[in-house]
């Protein structure tokens, strides 16, 4: 998929930083530690990882 190919109403729900944060919370109230990072792809430009996982020295961390 190209950069400038535009995305459905429901896809931009669902790629956004405020969603990726409220299935994070989710998660983290099962008890996993997670983080939302940034990544470049334009179907999924926010993911959720196991924090305890993460190495902060080459990856975003956002949330």
């Amino acid at each position: 998929m190209s950069d400038d190919t535009p995305l459905s109403p429901l896809r931009r729900i669902l790629c956004s930083h405020s969603n990726a944060l409220r299935v994070a919370a989710w998660m983290q109230a099962d008890g996993l530690e997670t983080a939302v990072v940034a990544t470049h792809e334009p179907l999924q430009p926010w993911r959720i990882v196991d924090a305890v996982l993460l190495s902060i020295e080459d990856t975003r961390v956002c949330a």
